[in-house]
């Protein structure tokens, strides 16, 4: 009884048959790379941006995150933005004035914005909203109110 098989006089010249052709061709898909869309988020609370920054990033968006209007007017002078999600309250510059003055460098912009705000009944903030015909956010929210503001950005871009 042989256990192995037998060796051919010439290891050096064994000869591989190659596997007959499949019927079904199969061609390699190219691959498509789809940018991240852009996000500058604008809030002076560290908690509340660490989870809104992680909820967009587990969609797909690129974050950018900073504490204060000043901060993020120089953002927004080295980057354009998809989505700007600010805060109307801040100290330095807040999301009126950063608004305007962003409006003012990247007209394009004023579609972008998505508010978020705990001062809904403040006349001068309502006003503002009216005027610019804001996506706003009310603190608190559910990520599901993000992102029926999200789709009402893309809606006023289309």
């Amino acid at each position: 009884m042989q256990l192995r098989p037998a060796l051919p006089a010439n290891p050096h010249a064994l000869e591989i048959e190659p596997e007959p052709a499949k019927s079904v061709a199969r061609t390699a898909r190219p691959v498509v790379r789809v940018p991240r869309p852009k996000v500058l988020l604008l809030d002076d609370q560290e908690d509340f941006r660490d989870v809104l920054r992680d909820y967009l990033v587990s969609r797909c968006y690129q974050v950018t995150e900073v504490s204060n209007g000043a901060e993020g007017l120089r953002e927004v002078m080295r980057e354009t933005y998809d989505l700007i999600i600010c805060d109307m309250m801040m100290p330095k510059v807040g999301g009126e004035m950063f608004y305007w003055a962003v409006t003012r460098v990247r007209p394009a912009a004023r579609l972008r914005f998505v508010f978020i705000t705990g001062h809904q009944n403040d006349p001068t903030v309502e006003h503002f909203f009216r005027r610019v015909q804001a996506t706003v956010l009310v603190k608190p929210f559910k990520l599901d109110d993000l992102n029926t503001s999200l789709l009402d950005v893309d809606r006023k871009l289309r």
